[in-house]
């Protein structure tokens, strides 16, 4: 009688997952299928647009990093469609704001040791301009994993873009929704053999003589020189709410409240600095009153955004806020922005929650685009890794990104989620065991859209890995088309520097004569201010004449916004640039001559 059950009830799976399917996927006529016309029109803009790209050689006064962590070419595909989808459109033809930078590369992310990286050698790699080893923060390889007494020889220290950016007088900050003592955030100001030796009681035996993650960020340099510190993390910091519930919280051993020996520090120096632990104090604070800022907003990582708290602020907010206070630094700043929990819920094979932290990050990105000005400040968007996550099944546009494909080839005659990923606790969710045998789950009975469930997988894990692939990188302002093909991680860190003039191109920013930049670079830094080292190196910095950076007819953000009302609009004729123009008239003339305008 089961036997003959059993086909009934996969019939009855499949009948309603096609009438899902009917419900979720619009019609041909409400996609408003485009013509081919139109499509001819979205290629000539898009040309046009490459053909009369004008370059921004000038000096980045400020950089910003944003960091989404773990976010793969596949997450970010994911989540321009979920974005559109859920504004009420089909999803597929949108983009995340960062993706219409002028610059994009892939970055290579494996490191000294493994193909597959983990957070701490990427982010070594992206902010210190070297490759190490797997779970090493500012240390070079040479320093095996727990080798305490190797990590404190100066021989093998890193130093980072923060005390490149600190010793030529700009202000720097992080901003992130893990802890701040975790593994991006902390390359920017650690040296550590180890990424878990968050706190003291981390550190056990092989430990002992070396200092914790959370002590170096208050007590060392660059880390104590820090404007804005601002994400979660009391534990390691000593200043937990609640009581530790298991080792992973890493509480302090030592008594020490760190938070408080931070407030003292800026007080004593004579800076008006604030500790504020929920999204009120943050708005309170007074940015023009207030030089050194930290918040600590969980004593662990920040809730999801799916599980927002009114007591804790937005990626946005906290991106906001960071930027009131830096942007009063003459000279510039550095800032780092992590959407550290897309990361987590990739690990825990919820595409809800991964998604839904994209679409905060992009905000957070929205935020600092209304805030700065993209000829003075370069912006970087990338990932440090990828994750195991796939799209797949030939759904049909317009589908839920989140649901199932609709496609029933598969051999057991069951739906397949569109988002599936190679390993991870999804497992158990994925396979049962009936009649003596292992089956697949039926995917399209469950509800896609709570935090308790997990995509199908193939091999189990307590939680998912990450992916090896190359990860994108976008970029626009001062010396972004730097990026222009596949790079090393490590590569990142020195276009930063070079940019700013900072680090080792303090001395060494000049561009070749042949350069794409054959011309001067104007620094947009106050003429009050009294000249430095970096002044003469922009003054000597290009053999040639040439004029400055144009100002564009409208904003990044416009532009976006006319995107998305317009798509396939295309108001002005192909018009090639005058460069380009010469180049045809004259074939003879070097390549570099005109490759910066196509």
């Amino acid at each position: 009688m089961m036997m003959m059950m059993m086909p009934v009830v996969r019939l009855v799976g499949i009948l309603l997952t096609l009438l899902l399917l009917t419900l979720s996927v619009s019609p041909a006529e409400e996609l408003q299928l485009e013509d081919r016309k139109s499509w001819w029109k979205l290629g000539r803009k898009e040309l046009n647009s490459a053909l009369n790209r004008r370059l921004n050689c000038n000096v980045a006064k400020n950089v910003i990093v944003f960091v989404g962590d773990g976010m793969g070419v596949s997450t970010v595909t994911a989540s321009r469609i979920y974005k559109g989808q859920k504004k009420g459109k089909a999803g597929e033809k949108g983009y995340m704001a960062w993706e219409r930078f002028p610059d994009a590369a892939l970055i290579k992310t494996y490191c000294a040791t493994q193909q597959v990286p983990d957070s701490a050698a990427t982010a070594t790699a992206l902010f210190c301009g070297v490759k190490t080893r797997f779970t090493s923060l500012g240390v070079a390889a040479e320093v095996e994993t727990d080798d305490c007494a190797a990590s404190l020889d100066p021989s093998n220290q890193l130093s980072s873009i923060v005390k490149w950016a600190q010793d030529a007088g700009l202000d720097t900050g992080l901003v992130t929704r893990t802890r701040v003592t975790d593994a991006t955030p902390a390359s920017l100001y650690a040296k550590s053999p180890n990424r878990f030796w968050q706190c003291d009681g981390a550190l056990g035996e092989k430990g002992k003589g070396c200092k914790d993650i959370a002590d170096q960020l208050v007590t060392d340099e660059p880390g104590r020189n820090m404007k804005v510190i601002l994400g979660g993390g009391r534990f390691p910091m000593g200043a937990g709410v609640e009581e530790p519930t298991s080792e992973g919280d890493c509480a302090r051993g030592d008594g020490r409240n760190l938070t408080q020996e931070w407030m003292t520090n800026k007080t004593l120096e004579g800076f008006q600095a604030r500790y504020v632990t929920t999204a009120q104090q943050l708005k309170d604070t007074d940015a023009k009153n207030t030089d050194y800022l930290m918040g600590l907003f969980a004593d662990d990582h920040l809730p999801f955004v799916v599980q927002q708290k009114a007591d804790v602020p937005s990626l946005p907010t906290m991106t906001r806020k960071a930027l009131d206070i830096l942007k009063k630094s003459r000279e510039g700043f550095f800032l780092l922005v992590e959407g550290g929990r897309i990361d987590h819920g990739l690990h825990i094979n919820s595409p809800f929650a991964a998604l839904e932290e994209a679409l905060d990050f992009e905000n957070a990105l929205i935020e600092a685009l209304k805030m700065v000005d993209e000829k003075e400040t370069l912006i970087i968007v990338t990932a440090d890794h990828s994750h195991t996550l796939t799209i797949s099944g030939y759904p049909e546009r317009g589908n839920d990104i989140l649901g199932t494909t609709g496609d029933l080839e598969a051999l057991d005659g069951l739906p397949m989620s569109t988002l599936m990923f190679a390993n991870g606790p999804g497992f158990d969710g994925t396979f049962s065991v009936e009649e003596g045998k292992v089956v697949r789950q039926d995917p399209s009975q469950k509800n896609p859209r709570d935090l308790n469930f997990r995509s199908q997988v193939t091999v189990p894990r307590e939680l998912e890995t990450h992916g090896g692939e190359d990860v994108g990188l976008w970029a626009i302002g001062p010396m972004s088309h730097l990026f222009h093909r596949t790079h090393e991680q490590n590569y990142v860190a020195h276009v930063m520097a070079y940019a700013a003039c900072i680090g080792d191109y303090t001395h060494q920013c000049k561009h070749p004569p042949h350069a794409i930049c054959n011309r001067p670079r104007r620094r947009t830094r106050p003429a009050t201010r009294q000249p430095d080292v970096r002044d003469n190196m922009v003054r000597d910095r290009v053999v040639g004449e040439g004029n400055d950076f144009p100002t564009a007819d409208a904003s990044f953000l416009r532009q976006l916004d006319l995107e998305e009302e317009q798509l396939v609009r295309l108001d002005k004729p192909l018009v090639m640039s005058p460069r380009a123009q010469r180049r045809r008239q004259d074939p003879s003339l070097p390549t570099d001559y005109y490759h910066g305008d196509l």
